[in-house]
């Protein structure tokens, strides 16, 4: 061990009397201190604008414009400047007969020269924690344990570096020759990633072989056994590769045993490492505050509660405008969208089904209406490179499975036992399913799902109708994330000519346009009276239709029809705001929610003794009256009248429970049915939570079973701590003073050894 600390020793004094060592501090210092001092002022501006900042730990160091996804992508271009000399400097000067003489084995002046970049590694390191510190005074509870696994994925990640260039040195006794040939390795690790990725059996290799994205988890604050072995396989395996260069020429050996002990050696190292990065063999630890990328405790209570086989099969159309995240070359990072459930289920067994059948984009098949569909399935597969041969035709896809439910979207089916459910890609900017709506897919297969019935034959809105008035977006909608369906619910159309089921979660009455027979009533009512959960919309013009419902309730929908001032919009459009007693249903929202209903009416309800009954939504009292008779809209010309209106705050939405047969019955009363349709759930102009309030409902009536709630304790490191005038002080320091006295004290020790 002492000739190690010396060979160390003596191989740091050589560094350091090289200008190339202090030159890299310097240089190390400035590209940390640009992104930092940048994400600063970026957070200042934002902050001094008004706006909520979040996660300002992880923006500042892990996020995609963060230090240390700066310094990962940089750190291939120091190494080789350190490490090319090594080894080359002493085969050129002849230096290594001498080495080889003395009484040192090849192993101790490998492992010598490798501490001593070590030692260096660890200066760098110690520079990154002088940011630290400044991110300590800068930010308010600055997340600690984040930028600890950061900094040490990217410390193995360049002591990985340092013992490939090691490696390298020992091969040639030019020193421009090994920095390059370390460069040129280093970028074959990156890129081997993306060999053989349409080819099965060559994939998984070619991508643990990658050092691509290994520092990621440790950035993001998720340290992984996997990935904390692979560093220590590539360290020991180059290090070893370096001993056994040198003692090459002490040792008589044929060229096939030679060659044989190199690919050997090379093998197990893949073979360990392969086997170690299986799901059943990785240890996960997740330094995050809020435990952010480990899955939520809600979660983790459904997949522990699955004790057979999970089988994920992938249905891909490559006709389909999602099939490029299908594709063969996607296939690993389609996987990985799945890493957190692998650790709770390590078995999960994934196929992928391609295939091809008429496209949801219609537009394709347009563009192309010279090809037969075969043609242009083969055409598409070509330029996304899918392999044709492979490829099932719509015949042989419905021998297997009937897609056409899913307008032959890429659809994966989950399988647990003799169960299944359907898990989707969304038309939003994150594409994937996230964590609420794959673990509310996994929890319909070990639980059953809460169904919603939608009573029809009264002309009530459609859950099938894409229009404005109609209800499929919420409910039925395959590629909107917070549909029914897509959280966890069955959506059943019930008709006025069946008995209403008994099973279900809630009955909906959505602004029904031809008055209830007696017969309907009745069903109603025995509904109601069995324990029920009812949700009952109704519209302005249509009151006598459903108060014979809700009066046996104590509650009436109000005649005429609401109206709110507005600069900007239409009178009848009202927008509500949440009561206090809102919370009490589970509803999130604050003081700032708003809620959209054009064309409302209010409501006006007395406590019976048969129902708790407490209002949800409020109008504004200094905007809004209710207007009796007939409306002009269209003319412009309808105003507020001092003498015959008066303005008013009045429910627009009731909740009522009751204890009945040992079960809480929960019945909602909305005073517009247009605040849950496809028009209103898409309004941009203005910020509503129309889609938070529905969810929330559909939550209270399943029970808080569905939606999952995946919610996790907020983000503390809100705040910037400091002023314009200290990130300027900032820049002095690590733009001037710190590069200024890296600068003198290296130009000082190596005028000492000139001197000398």
């Amino acid at each position: 061990m002492k000739k190690i600390y010396r060979i160390a020793k003596l191989e740091l004094s050589v560094l350091f009397y090289s200008p190339i060592a202090w030159i890299v501090l310097i240089i190390f210092i400035l590209q940390i201190g640009i992104t930092f001092i940048a994400r600063l002022d970026g957070f200042d501006v934002s902050q001094q604008m008004g706006n909520q900042l979040r996660y300002i730990t992880f923006e500042v160091f892990s996020g995609s414009y963060g230090i240390f996804p700066e310094v990962q992508k940089n750190l291939y271009l120091y190494i080789p400047l350190l490490t090319m000399g090594l080894m080359s400097r002493e085969l050129s000067s002849g230096s290594v007969k001498l080495l080889f003489s003395s009484p040192v084995a090849v192993s101790q002046i490998i492992f010598g020269k490798f501490f001593a970049i070590m030692v260096y590694c660890f200066i760098l390191v110690l520079i990154l924690f002088i940011f630290v510190l400044a991110g300590a005074f800068s930010i308010e509870s600055l997340e600690i344990s984040v930028l600890i696994s950061g900094i040490l994925g990217l410390y193995l990640l360049v002591c990985a570096y340092a013992a490939i260039g090691l490696f390298m040195s020992c091969i040639t006794s030019y020193q421009v020759v090994a920095a390059i040939s370390t460069l040129a390795v280093l970028a074959a690790l990156n890129f081997v990633g993306s060999i053989g990725q349409n080819i099965d059996t060559v994939r998984d290799i070619t991508y643990w072989i990658s050092i691509s994205g290994r520092c990621d988890n440790f950035i993001s604050g998720l340290i992984s056994s996997k990935n904390v072995i692979y560093f220590l396989i590539v360290i020991g395996l180059f290090l070893t590769l370096s001993i056994m260069k040198l003692s090459e020429g002490r040792q008589l050996r044929s060229l096939l045993v030679k060659n044989g002990r190199y690919i050997l050696l090379i093998v197990t190292a893949i073979f360990i490492g392969f086997l170690s990065s299986l799901p059943i063999f990785t240890i996960y630890f997740d330094l995050t505050r809020n435990k952010r990328v480990t899955l939520t405790e809600n979660s983790q209570k459904v997949v522990k509660q699955m004790d057979k086989p999970l089988k994920i099969t992938t249905y891909v159309n490559v006709l389909d405008y999602n099939a490029w995240y299908g594709s063969p070359s996607r296939r690993i990072h389609d996987m990985n969208a799945f890493e957190q459930y692998r650790r709770f289920l390590p078995n999960i067994k994934m196929e992928y089904i391609t295939y091809y059948d008429i496209p949801v984009n219609k537009q394709l098949i347009e563009r192309n209406s010279n090809l037969s569909l075969k043609e242009l399935a083969e055409k598409v597969s070509i330029a996304s490179r899918f392999d044709f041969e492979s490829i099932l035709s719509p015949e042989e896809i419905k021998e297997i499975i009937d897609l056409s439910s899913e307008e032959n979207r890429f659809v994966r089916i989950l399988e647990y036992g003799d169960k299944k459910a359907k898990l989707r890609m969304f038309d939003d900017m994150l594409r994937y399913p996230g964590e609420a709506e794959i673990t509310a897919a996994l929890k319909r297969m070990i639980t059953s799902p809460p169904i919603i019935g939608f009573f029809n034959g009264h002309m009530e809105r459609s859950v099938d109708k894409a229009g404005d008035k109609s209800y499929k977006q919420f409910a039925r909608s395959l590629p909107y994330r917070n549909s029914l369906i897509n959280q966890g619910f069955d959506v059943a159309d019930i008709s006025i000519n069946d008995d209403i089921p008994k099973n279900l979660a809630a009955l909906v009455l959505a602004d029904p346009k031809i008055n209830y027979s007696e017969t309907d009533l009745k069903k109603i009512h025995d509904y109601i009276n069995n324990g029920g959960n009812l949700l009952i919309a109704g519209e302005p013009g249509k009151q006598s239709i459903l108060n014979p419902i809700t009066q046996k309730l104590g509650v009436e929908f109000m005649p005429g029809n609401l109206l709110q001032q507005s600069k900007d919009f239409e009178l009848d459009l009202i927008v509500a705001k949440y009561a206090k007693t809102a919370s009490d249903f589970g509803l999130f929202f604050n003081e700032k929610s708003k809620i959209t209903m054009p064309g409302a009416v209010g409501l006006i309800y007395r406590n019976t003794g048969l129902f708790d009954i407490k209002p949800i939504l409020m109008t504004d009292s200094t905007s809004t009256w209710n207007r009796l008779g007939k409306l002009d809209l269209e003319s412009g010309e309808e105003r507020f009248d001092s003498i015959s209106d008066k303005k008013i705050s009045v429910p627009l939405a009731l909740g009522l429970t009751r204890m009945i047969a040992g079960k809480q019955q929960t019945i909602i009363i909305m005073g517009d049915a247009d605040f849950m349709s496809n028009s209103e759930l898409g309004r941009t102009n203005i910020r509503g939570q129309n889609s938070s309030l529905t969810m929330g409902m559909f939550k209270w009536f399943s029970n808080g079973e569905f939606p999952i709630n995946t919610r996790r304790p907020g983000s503390i490191d809100n705040k910037l701590l400091i002023s314009r005038n200290e990130i300027t002080f900032f820049k002095v320091i690590f733009f001037g003073i710190f590069p200024f006295l890296i600068g003198l004290w290296g130009t000082v020790i190596l005028i000492r050894r000139k001197r000398q």
